[in-house]
């Protein structure tokens, strides 16, 4: 896949009644991925933690994935709304609201693009609506305030904030861009203080991300249980090397695609001895009932996405087949995730055009 050096070049923001223009001198997605790429070590480690706990939050209060997913892309086309009128709101405005009506509803729409059946759509909107979390009237819907406490993210601010800090420390080094590194506060309150403008990029990464994930497991609690082995795995890697970089990835004449795939297999299906987790120890992570994890983790061992030791503790499969699609996945989310960086960036980097939130 190509990468697209225009991230954010035509955006444009309403101040006093006139457009402003973000600057030429913008972050390409080439100069994220090299940066990204050169560190994903420690960078990627970092992301799979993030993600997996806004995955854990999420999970918690609704006990369905598939719920949360419908809630957050009714909720982004809202953002995405503000964004295109030129109009941002800071959190603490947003989320001091009642409630609020979103466009009219379609479910062929909302079902084409989740790509989940029509039906369980319509049935999962009327469990909102009866739990009060939407009110649904027709084709009208509006979020009530029990669907904006629920999904309100409180702590993945903090912990996005962490990562793209970061990743400053990388970008700040091997480009222009940058004069230094950006402390977590500073791009927390960033965040928190343009919030819905941030937030609809933020929610154009996670929920194709999340999508991809459910058509490859076949739902999202089988990606979180999923996610939980190769976080393990991950730690206990850097546990093993002790912060030494792999021979495997010391290549130089590699391109960015070939640096990543590289290190993919070798966090996947990597070969040492490393300690796996247990069922319990999913389910004390996740929140899912080990019931449901165990029947989850028989599938994904059955399909050989995980393994299992004598000692009952599972890590990433080690298999062909599954590798090649995992790693086609990994790669368009991490295309994603270079375009949300870059785009994040951009708009830091320009903040003094941007008008003050409301």
């Amino acid at each position: 896949m190509s990468l697209d050096n225009k991230v954010v070049k035509n955006v444009s923001f309403r101040k006093d009644g006139t457009k402003l223009h973000l600057e030429d001198n913008f972050l390409s997605r080439d100069e994220v991925n090299n940066v990204m790429t050169d560190n994903m070590g420690q960078l990627g480690r970092a992301w799979f933690k993030f993600q997996t706990t806004w995955a854990y939050n999420a999970y918690s209060r609704f006990k369905d994935m598939d719920k949360y997913l419908i809630l957050v892309y009714l909720i982004q086309k809202t953002f995405k709304h503000y964004s295109d009128i030129f109009v941002i709101v800071s959190e603490k405005t947003f989320y001091s609201s009642e409630d609020f009506e979103i466009e009219k509803m379609n479910l062929i729409e909302i079902s084409a693009d989740l790509q989940i059946p029509k039906e369980t759509i319509r049935r999962k909107i009327n469990e909102l609506n009866m739990e009060n979390i939407i009110a649904r009237e027709g084709k009208k819907v509006t979020i009530k305030l029990e669907g904006f406490k629920i999904q309100r993210p409180v702590s993945s601010v903090n912990l996005l904030s962490k990562f793209l800090s970061q990743v400053t420390d990388f970008l700040s080094k091997d480009t222009n861009f940058l004069p230094g590194s950006i402390s977590k506060n500073e791009i927390e309150n960033f965040i928190r203080e343009n919030f819905t403008l941030i937030w609809r990029y933020f929610f154009r990464l996670q929920i194709p991300t999340l999508i991809s994930w459910r058509k490859f497991y076949g739902d999202l609690e089988s990606w979180l249980i999923a996610g939980t082995v190769l976080v393990n795995q991950a730690e206990r890697i850097k546990e093993k090397y002790q912060g030494k970089r792999p021979v495997i990835l010391e290549e130089n004449s590699l391109t960015n695609d070939e640096k990543f795939s590289q290190w993919m297999k070798f966090l996947v299906a990597n070969k040492d001895n490393v300690v796996g987790v247990n069922a319990s120890s999913i389910s004390e992570i996740t929140g899912i009932p080990r019931a449901t994890v165990i029947r989850k983790l028989k599938s994904l061992e059955k399909r050989k996405i995980l393994h299992k030791d004598k000692s009952q503790l599972y890590g990433m499969g080690k298999q062909k087949a599954p590798l090649t699609e995992l790693l086609k996945i990994y790669k368009e989310i991490q295309f994603n995730i270079y375009k949300f960086v870059a785009t994040f960036f951009e708009i830091y980097k320009n903040k003094t055009d941007i008008p003050k939130s409301k």
